[in-house]
């Protein structure tokens, strides 16, 4: 049987400022991913922003879970806004040993990413030119130098495409 681990991981900015502070009992790579890859339950972080990952282990959840909360409430890591209340613990806990998080996908992760925030900043742009296009044909219809089914067809046609490249926007925009 898979023994569970208890983690808690601190993800600090390139400048070493400490940005979030999280906990997990699925293995970190896949939850370091979600944040990078805005999944669901998962804080967006934005990878070019990451300096460095370090993360605990604990024994038992109700650990990992107790020191969550001390080091959000002790730290105040920006980005848990929703952990916060406005006091801080009276008590204090010790210490644990933070280990410094490294992933071979990371390359990878960050290649992925840049290629879907170029998706969408093109279909964004395309999106630009979609509308002055559609100004454009209106315009020529007004002069007469197209007919209205001609105009009609020109604006279906750019209206169809404008529908699918807004889907592809709305997907890539959690990546810009």
């Amino acid at each position: 049987m898979k023994q569970l681990k208890y983690t808690l991981y601190k993800i600090f900015d390139k400048c070493g400022f400490l940005l979030y502070l999280g906990r997990t009992k699925q293995p970190l790579q896949n939850r370091i991913r979600g944040h990078l890859f805005a999944k669901p339950m998962h804080r967006i972080i934005d990878i070019d922003h990451v300096g460095r990952i370090e993360y605990a282990e604990f024994q038992t959840e109700a650990d990992m879970n107790l020191y969550e909360i001390y080091y959000i409430l002790t730290l105040k890591p920006p980005l848990n806004v929703d952990d916060k209340t406005k006091d801080y613990p009276t008590v204090t806990l010790p210490e644990v040993e933070w280990t410094e998080f490294s992933c071979p996908l990371w390359p990878k992760w960050l290649d992925q990413i840049h290629a879907e925030r170029e998706k969408g900043r093109s279909a964004w742009s395309r999106l630009r030119e979609i509308e002055e296009q559609r100004r454009v044909i209106r315009s020529r219809y007004r002069v007469g130098e197209i007919t209205e089914e001609e105009c009609e067809d020109a604006l279906e046609a750019l209206e169809k495409e404008r529908e699918q490249i807004s889907d592809a926007v709305a997907k890539y925009a959690a990546s810009w």
